[in-house]
C-alpha cells in the first residue's frame, strides 16, 4: 500500500491531519489534496472529524474532581494569624529642621512670621535655616521706593533684631543658621557689599572698618553669636541654600540649581513654591539615586511696591531628619491660615 493511500484510510479512520502529519511526514496541505481526490475518483468516503472537546455532551476536559475543589476552597478559608505583640520595639523618631525663605524686612509679610513662630513652638525643632534674604536692604537698593514710607537700613535693623530676639526665645536652644544670598548676607554678591564695593572701596576694605562695616556686626547684631552665617546647611543630603537660578515656572528654578550641582536641593530666591524629582538610574558601579528639589515660597508681603501682582507664595519647609533620610512638608500660607500635616493641626494668624 503506497503512502497517499494510507494517508486517506488515515483520515478515513478519523485522525487529524496533525495526527497524519506525526505518523507518515505528509505535509497538511498534501493530505487535504490526496483526500479531495479519492473524493472524487472513487475511494470511500471520509469521515468527518468531529472535535470531542466542542461535544456539550460529552465529558468536559476542564471538570474539577471533588479533591480538586475542596482544596481550592480550604486556599479561601479565613487566616488565623497570631496577635498583636503586647509591646513593639521603639521607633526612632525623627528631629526636625523648619526652614524659612526671603522675609525681606521691613516688606515681612507679619501673619506668615506668626504662623512659622507658632510652628516651632509647637514642634521644637532641632534646626531653624533663614534661607536668605532676610532683609531687603531696600534703602540700598536701584530699585524704585516710597519717599513716602521713608525706608532706611535703621528701620530694617531694628525689625529683624526684633525678629531674632523672639526667634532666639522660642528656638529652645535650636542649631539657627542663616545662608547668604543676593540681599542680605556677608557675601560680594549682597546688597551691602555691592554698595560698599561701588561708592567707598577703599574705606571699606580697611581691615578695621571691614568688621564694623559687615552684615553681621550692623544686622545681627548682639544676636550674631546665636546665628551661623552660612552658604549652605547639609540636611542629610539635602542642601539648604538661597539660589541663584531664576526660571518661569514654579518647580523649574530648582530644577535649575539641582542640574548644576547633581545633588538634592532646597531653595527660595524666586518666592515661589514647588517641587521637582529626578531619578539617576544605575549604570556600572555607580547606584540608583533619587534627588529631589524644593522651592519653598516667601516670608514677605506679596505686593511689594516695586513689583506688580507677582506670582508669590507665602509658605515655609518642615523637614524632617532620619539617621540617613529626610522627608520635606511644604507649607503653604493662605489668607493668614496654614494647614500643617506634621503637626496634625491648622494654624490661623
Amino acid at each position: 500500500m503506497n503512502i497517499q493511500t494510507q494517508v486517506v484510510e488515515a483520515r478515513n479512520s478519523g485522525k487529524t491531519y496533525t495526527e497524519i502529519y506525526q505518523e507518515f511526514g505528509v505535509a497538511k496541505s498534501t493530505a487535504q489534496d490526496w483526500v479531495r481526490k479519492s473524493q472524487t475518483s472513487g475511494y470511500p468516503t471520509v469521515t468527518p472529524y468531529i472535535n470531542h472537546n466542542l461535544n456539550r455532551d460529552g465529558k468536559q476536559k476542564f471538570r474539577r474532581t471533588e479533591e480538586e475543589v475542596l482544596d481550592f476552597l480550604e486556599q479561601l478559608a479565613p487566616i488565623n494569624l497570631p496577635g498583636l505583640k503586647a509591646s513593639v520595639p521603639e521607633v526612632e523618631r525623627s528631629s526636625y529642621a523648619v526652614v524659612c525663605s526671603d522675609l525681606h524686612f521691613p516688606l515681612q509679610c507679619e501673619k506668615s512670621v506668626a504662623i512659622l513662630f507658632e510652628t516651632i513652638r509647637r514642634l521644637n525643632p532641632s534646626t531653624i535655616i533663614i534661607n536668605g534674604d532676610s532683609c531687603d536692604i531696600l534703602a540700598l537698593s536701584r530699585f524704585p521706593k516710597d519717599i513716602v514710607k521713608g525706608y532706611d537700613l535703621l528701620t530694617e535693623r531694628v525689625a529683624y533684631q526684633k525678629f531674632l530676639h523672639e526667634l532666639i526665645s522660642i528656638s529652645n536652644g535650636a542649631t539657627i543658621y542663616e545662608t547668604n544670598a543676593n540681599h542680605s548676607s556677608g557675601g560680594v554678591e549682597s546688597r551691602l557689599r555691592r554698595y560698599l564695593n561701588e561708592r567707598i572701596p577703599e574705606l571699606a576694605k580697611l581691615p578695621e572698618v571691614v568688621d564694623m562695616l559687615s552684615y553681621e556686626n550692623l544686622f545681627l547684631g548682639p544676636y550674631r553669636e546665636y546665628v551661623q552665617l552660612v552658604d549652605y546647611v547639609d540636611l542629610n543630603g539635602l542642601y539648604v541654600m538661597h539660589g541663584t537660578t531664576v526660571r518661569k515656572n514654579p518647580g523649574s528654578s530648582v530644577l535649575g540649581e539641582m542640574e548644576r550641582f547633581r545633588a538634592s536641593i532646597m531653595m527660595g530666591h524666586v518666592h515661589r513654591m514647588g517641587c521637582v524629582s529626578l531619578r539617576q538610574p544605575s549604570i556600572g558601579a555607580r547606584e540608583e539615586h533619587q534627588l529631589r528639589g524644593y522651592e519653598i515660597g516667601c516670608m514677605c508681603d506679596l505686593n511689594p511696591i516695586y513689583a506688580s501682582s507677582p506670582n508669590w507664595t507665602n509658605g515655609f519647609a518642615i523637614v524632617a531628619l532620619g539617621e540617613d533620610t529626610f522627608g520635606v512638608e511644604l507649607v503653604s500660607i493662605i489668607n493668614g491660615a496654614a494647614t500643617i500635616s506634621t503637626l496634625g493641626a491648622t494654624i490661623v494668624a
